[in-house]
């Protein structure tokens, strides 16, 4: 007979880069958030990494956790969020919640403006997959990298190019062909308008690309 769930809420303290999608922490900043679900939870881990694996879903009490039979080549871990709160809630972010939800409005050098949060969350610091049990306890992966580089900037603008070419007529009314110029040029301005390859460089992540006309 499944054992029902305890649930339980505990609040933590997490670190962050010293700004979002960067690799260093000199400057000690830190999350903090509420994790608020099941009190334990069993999960496998690959038997030869120790990395976290999805091979079955993260499993409760109600779901016989404890004794659902082992996957070949993965141990089973239990996860105590009084013990591991941030471990609990990398694996359950879904169950947290977190104190400063501020975001951030950067203006860009071509007049655009990119949002992101003010204090990076869970799943910005760190990668899930990437989380290793030691045998003894959890050790925390490091942070988290950029969704983006400047070669998928590029082959993105690339890309653009590419799916513009033709909008473009000789008997086209001016009103029509030239925001499509103007278009086309902003793309390849692009690097340089963002700083690519100068000390001014602006992140890839941060990066957008110039709306389509009619878009």
């Amino acid at each position: 007979m499944p054992t029902p769930i305890t649930e339980t809420t505990v609040s933590f303290t997490y670190n962050i880069a010293d700004r979002l999608f960067a690799s260093t922490s000199a400057d000690g900043r830190t999350g903090s958030a509420s994790y608020e679900g099941p009190d334990r939870v069993w999960v496998f881990v690959d038997e030869t990494t120790g990395k976290f694996s999805q091979i079955q879903p993260v499993l409760t009490s109600m779901e016989d956790g404890a004794d659902v039979p082992v996957p070949i080549n993965h141990r089973r871990v239990e996860v105590v969020a009084a013990d591991d709160p941030v471990i609990m809630a990398i694996i359950q972010e879904g169950l947290v919640t977190y104190d400063d939800t501020s975001t951030t409005v950067e203006n860009m050098p071509d007049g655009s403006t990119t949002e992101f949060e003010t204090v990076a969350t869970l799943g910005q610091t760190y990668n899930k997959d990437e989380l290793i049990h030691n045998g003894t306890s959890w050790v925390l992966p490091a942070f988290k990298e950029p969704p983006l580089d400047w070669d998928d900037v590029i082959n993105g603008r690339n890309g653009a190019l590419i799916s513009s070419d033709g909008k473009i007529s000789p008997d086209m009314p001016d009103s029509v062909k030239q925001p499509w110029i103007d278009y086309r040029q902003a793309l390849r301005d692009l690097p340089a308008t963002y700083g690519y390859g100068t000390a001014d460089e602006i992140e890839a992540w941060k990066v957008n690309l110039p709306t389509e006309p009619g878009a």
